[in-house]
């Protein structure tokens, strides 16, 4: 079994350099900032995205749906861009977007990756002709069909270059509402509520090129969901909200130049195509109507007592496709399942970015491995740069899907979360969702069964 750490916590602060290969989620990785070490729950500095400043403590209880919904899965690199932009042409009224960055596909959010050391930006015509289509649906929206966005994102502390302008600046110049978060260490959930809740996007699919067309990613589409889950979703988005402070453009710009910025035509966009990659599986989207959703949780709120609670009632199978897992009692909890005759399978990627998480998924992996796993662990293809999805199949029946992996940060066993700066431990804001139907599970098991055909079996030499 793996034992807990405590007393001595090792955290490595990563930040974000956009357009390396290793960009899938924003701001904070490829170059290490630092190395905090906590000895007896004694810190010394919080991460550069930190800007929390009071305590949270759980709020938000998970939520059913009292009614049967439409469940459109969808993955990356196969549907997802099509799928985004289809949720923003959709609306009609407002569009709320929780996402943990906001990418340029071109050149930018290009800086030298440390956080307040650096500038960023492009020029206006660069910014214009930005090819991520998000940037060009959302603009569209707020101007040709009067529909209020709301986007809510970290805050790196990044400034933009004098002269230059960054897609925030764009966005929030035409009308857009944008702040930073600041509810606990990090906001990590990449999620979409359209029209109040009429539609709702939960996925892994962070706002960069690399998450939405070189990433094997997974999402689902809640569609004409009204009850009690949506209901709570909007809840947490209000207060996180609330909670956050205005984005600020640092830069100004003359009458003529924001005439050109505020332009309300019709911005055209195109439709990236998936990337061709032979014998890899290309997931169909399909609507899957009357599909029971079981529960809506959020994380940190109660998402480790859910998630445990739903292994523990596991019978007779369990297949977990995810990044990473480097929380120790789920890591145990697999065990335990596997112990007492539950199939367990699970399928990782094949690569982590951050040193200090790979060893500690690593040594989950060889725990299982060593505990008669072996064979029951995959790393996934090279084709893909991250398999980054978070999901997991209960049963042949149910299936969760997570923003966040199986670690402390996404799903911590508390209730009370104080500043990083108080405790040394991050804490991330997650959204999570369960679905009991045939063909949502088929969906899900489809991507699992066809990524680990072509996976490759974890080995103690890894």
């Amino acid at each position: 079994r793996i034992k807990s750490r405590t007393n001595r916590r090792v955290y490595f602060i990563y930040s974000y350099h956009f357009g390396s290969v290793l960009n899938y989620i924003g701001m904070w990785q490829v170059v290490m900032l630092a190395v905090v070490t906590f000895v007896n729950g004694c810190c010394s500095s919080a991460p550069c995205y930190d800007h929390q400043n009071v305590t949270y403590k759980a709020t938000f209880e998970p939520a059913i749906c009292e009614t049967p919904c439409t469940v459109i899965p969808f993955f990356s690199p196969d549907t997802s861009v099509s799928t985004y932009v289809n949720l923003i042409e959709s609306a009609t009224e407002a569009i709320d977007i929780f996402t943990p960055d906001f990418n340029s596909w071109g050149s930018c959010t290009k800086h030298d990756g440390t956080c307040g050391g650096d500038c960023m930006g492009c020029t206006l015509k660069d910014q214009r002709n930005e090819s991520f289509p998000i940037f060009s649906a959302l603009l569209n929206a707020i101007h040709l069909h009067n529909v209020t966005v709301r986007l809510l994102t970290n805050d790196f502390y990044v400034p933009t270059c004098s002269g230059l302008i960054a897609p925030l600046d764009w966005l929030s110049l035409n009308g857009i509402q944008v702040r930073l978060y600041r509810t606990t260490t990090f906001l990590h959930s990449k999620f979409v509520l359209i029209d109040h809740g009429r539609r709702t996007s939960v996925s892994s699919i962070n706002f960069s090129h690399t998450s939405f067309l070189k990433n094997r990613e997974a999402g689902m589409v809640l569609d004409q969901c009204s009850c009690s889950a949506i209901a709570m979703y909007q809840a947490v988005f209000e207060n996180d909200w609330d909670l956050g402070y205005d984005y600020v453009v640092n830069n100004t710009y003359t009458s003529s130049e924001l005439e050109y910025i505020t332009d309300p035509s019709m911005i055209p966009y195109a439709i990236s195509p998936h990337p061709e990659n032979p014998g890899v599986y290309v997931a169909p989207l399909i609507p899957y109507k009357n599909v029971t959703v079981k529960m809506a949780y959020t994380g940190p709120d109660y998402a480790y007592d859910t998630v445990m609670a739903g292994l523990a009632q596991t019978n007779s199978s369990l297949q977990v496709m995810i990044y990473q897992i480097t929380d120790n009692a789920l890591c145990n909890e697999m065990l335990n399942l596997s112990m007492r005759g539950v199939n367990v399978t699970l399928l990782v990627s094949y690569h982590i970015v951050s040193p200090a998480d790979y060893l500690l998924a690593k040594k989950c992996y060889d725990m299982l491995y060593k505990s008669g796993l072996n064979g029951h662990i995959r790393k996934t293809s090279h084709v893909f740069t991250f398999s980054h999805q978070k999901f997991w199949i209960i049963d042949d029946s149910i299936v969760h899907l997570s923003t966040g992996n199986w670690s402390p940060d996404d799903v911590p066993n508390a209730s009370v979360f104080p500043p990083y700066s108080q405790s040394g431990s991050a804490v991330f804001r997650d959204m999570l969702v369960a679905v009991e139907d045939p063909g949502v599970v088929r969906a899900f098991q489809d991507v699992f069964n066809s990524d680990w055909a072509i996976g490759t079996d974890w080995k103690l030499a890894e």
